[in-house]
């Protein structure tokens, strides 16, 4: 049976089921009716088409059982859309309603034919400079309308439909009806199961070679981007594709034209397979540098490394410290060989390793660049060592037109010795175009604690190379004694090995149970009012940073930085852009890469100035000053707090993790061994009961579709 209506109040949502409980008004009924079923996160005020069947309820009576819908689409709710979609400055969700609500299916007709009625009109927040200003912006984007309104009809709206506009021009509507897969490229961040709802309206057939080619390729680049794999195995390509496209198992007649068409882009080399390996085709071409690149590097014979004894004594002598033995060692590979690898936790001497090799390499009047993956860790590294020291981005030069690097393997760098800190965050497409650009002359030193968390990018690199036996590695193990006694290194150790720290209370390392979200709200404030203060003189914004394995939840990051933004930036007026609340002072982090900007995913900075009617905000960084313009802010998060894997690379005087037993599948002893060994000074631990436990004995990683190692054979 089939029934329309209009949401009137949302009784009850999961969002962890869907299943949900609306008052829903309907044409005929006297009064709202119940409808029950599994639903996205919905409003007031939707319009919904639906199937199912009347029931009745023992407790609440009658009820409509709704087992499929869909959300009905009117011209205003499209028209409102491609106001507030950017194309306008100034012109937000509200205020485009604010428009539509006055002059509804006829808006478009009035702006086009009309505008002298616009200008009359009371509309809140519009000056007549403003006026002016989105009148002359319509008419310059009416050749943008029919296009835009065609997506914003299939459900792509915002920055999305903004960007699709801007690739394909006139050609939009022709380019999406002819393959609306294109949308599941990364680019357009939209997934297969949205594109494929935009293909079924468009007329494609479920068993178009079109459709099972773009749900095989679609599934092999989520699986090494988002899931960090560089290749699948070809069962596991073929079962979740199964499952991305809803083919029943018994269904043989569609599993053997998937097959059909798995086999033809593997014959064309879409798909890179290697026996039952998958490839996407970049992963596999860059891999295979890797290995090729470090097995050339490792051919060379020994440099001689005569009289390093001498200098380094001078150095100790100077500095009045001696280099233990395996210290030694680190520093003679780092001469001798084209690439070497130092890896260790905290506390290890990496940092004074790092010191040695370079003094060593002064007296050698040799050139020295220093480069680590994010902002934060290269600033880190040169502010230990002493000199300046880049991202691996800005030391290759990305071009923001052409999105490759500058230098490359026929335009390479020019140094005798590159360190690169952090090394367990570079994935394989960046250590591809490192290692590609750097001659074969230069010594290569790369420097990461294998056991942390590996890229968020696709691969393991630094641990495949790690387990190399040809190529020249120091482990450090043992740990100094840090400064005041600090324990952090000390307890991080222990549970990098599986063992939870007795007693696990501190002088730097603080253990502090909760029993429910709301008591680890409260203690999260009493921290942030006086418990950091007690311990530490510190800007609480700038130098403290709280934790999180999730986005998601009750202390997941989303839910936190609402709390913290509060808490840590309180009185300050709140400007909505892009469905988030911001303001003067707010804490901020990039969430992807903008060469022409040149600010990278994982910069964090602070908001100097919201311009909200210009929807301008402009963010203080380190060493610059940044606007955003319109979409752009969607590039921007707060920062309050961050995931767990957001963290890596970055240091902080003090950090505060949180562990959920909700967070239960990210629970693992690499992820708070991470988190742990964040903090410089103290670290506060806030553990749900037996989270932290769990996360010791968990030593499970998720394991990562990789060849690299044997590669290197």
């Amino acid at each position: 049976m089939q029934l329309e209506g209009t949401i009137k109040s949302v009784t009850f949502h999961s969002p962890d089921s869907g299943f949900s409980v609306f008052r829903v008004i309907v044409k005929g009924e006297k009064s709202p009716v119940i409808v029950t079923g599994t639903f996205p996160e919905l409003g007031t005020g939707e319009t919904l088409q639906m199937e199912g069947e009347w029931g009745n309820h023992p407790k609440y009576g009658r009820q409509f059982k709704c087992v499929s819908f869909t959300i009905a689409e009117t011209a205003t709710d499209n028209i409102t859309d491609y106001l507030a979609s950017g194309l306008f400055r100034g012109i937000g969700q509200k205020t485009a309603e604010a428009i539509v609500k006055v002059f509804g299916e006829d808006t478009a007709d009035i702006l086009d034919n009309h505008p002298e009625i616009f200008r009359k009109a009371k509309i809140k927040g519009f000056t007549a400079k403003k006026t002016e200003a989105f009148l002359a912006a319509w008419q310059l984007n009416r050749h943008s309308r029919e296009s835009l309104l065609f997506l914003y009809s299939h459900g792509i709206t915002g920055s999305v439909a903004k960007k699709l506009w801007n690739q394909f021009g006139q050609e939009t509507i022709a380019k999406v009806s002819e393959n609306p897969y294109l949308l599941c490229e990364e680019v357009w961040g939209i997934g297969f199961v949205k594109a494929d709802e935009i293909a079924m309206k468009i007329g494609i057939a479920k068993d178009s070679p079109l459709r099972l080619q773009a749900a095989l390729l679609y599934t092999l680049q989520e699986a090494s981007f988002n899931e960090g794999h560089v290749y699948l195995p070809k069962n596991m390509l073929l079962e979740k594709t199964i499952r991305n496209l809803r083919i029943p198992m018994e269904d043989d007649d569609a599993i053997n034209s998937l097959l059909d068409q798995f086999e033809r882009l593997c014959s064309r080399e879409r798909i890179r397979r290697v026996d039952d390996d998958c490839f996407y085709p970049l992963l596999f071409r860059a891999e295979q540098e890797i290995a090729d690149n470090i097995r050339n590097r490792l051919q060379a014979n020994a440099l001689p490394t005569s009289g390093f004894e001498r200098d380094l004594m001078s150095w100790e002598h100077n500095h009045k410290f001696a280099f233990d033995p395996i210290q030694r060692q680190a520093i003679q590979m780092a001469l001798a060989y084209r690439i070497s690898i130092i890896t260790g936790g905290p506390g290890t001497g990496k940092t004074t390793i790092l010191k040695g090799i370079l003094h060593l390499a002064q007296k050698m009047d040799e050139s020295v660049f220093l480069a680590a993956p994010t902002g934060r860790a290269a600033k880190r590294m040169g502010d230990l060592c002493g000199i300046p020291a880049r991202t691996i981005h800005r030391m290759l030069e990305m071009d923001p037109v052409t999105k490759k690097f500058t230098y490359n393997a026929e335009n390479q760098i020019h140094c005798d010795l590159l360190i690169v800190d952090e090394f367990s965050m570079v994935d394989t497409l960046l250590a591809a175009a490192l290692l590609a650009a750097t001659p074969f002359r230069t010594r290569i030193v790369l420097v990461g604690d294998a056991d942390q968390l590996p890229s968020v990018g696709p691969g393991n690199v630094l641990n495949d190379l790690v387990r190399c036996p040809r190529i020249p590695t120091t482990r450090l193990q043992h740990i100094f004694r840090q400064a005041g006694g600090n324990d952090i290194a000390d307890k991080a150790a222990k549970i990098n090995a599986g063992i939870l720290p007795s007693p696990i209370d501190g002088p730097n390392f603080h253990f502090v149970p909760y029993e429910t979200p709301e008591e680890a709200h409260a203690i999260l404030q009493n921290l942030l009012e006086r418990g950091v203060r007690e311990k530490m003189n510190i800007d609480q914004k700038a130098e403290l940073q709280i934790l999180t394995p999730m986005r998601k939840g009750p202390l997941g990051v989303f839910e936190l930085n609402a709390l913290l933004q509060n808490l840590m930036n309180p009185g300050k007026t709140r400007h909505r852009l892009y469905g988030t609340p911001w303001s003067d002072g707010d804490k901020v982090m990039q969430i992807k890469n903008n060469y022409d900007k040149n600010v990278f995913n994982g910069d964090v900075g602070i908001i100097f100035k919201v311009a909200k009617d210009a929807e301008k905000v402009t963010v203080f960084y380190d060493d610059k000053t940044v606007e955003y313009e319109g979409d752009e802010v969607e590039q921007l998060t707060l920062a309050y707090a961050s995931t767990i894997h957001k963290s890596q690379g970055s240091e902080y005087p003090a950090v505060i993790v949180i562990l959920d037993s909700s967070h239960y599948m990210m629970l693992q002893r690499n992820l708070i061994y991470t988190a742990i060994t964040r903090a410089k000074g103290h670290v506060w631990v806030l553990s749900a009961p037996g989270a932290l436990a769990t996360a010791v004995r968990n030593s499970r990683r998720i394991r990562r579709f990789t060849r690299l190692a044997e590669r290197l054979l």
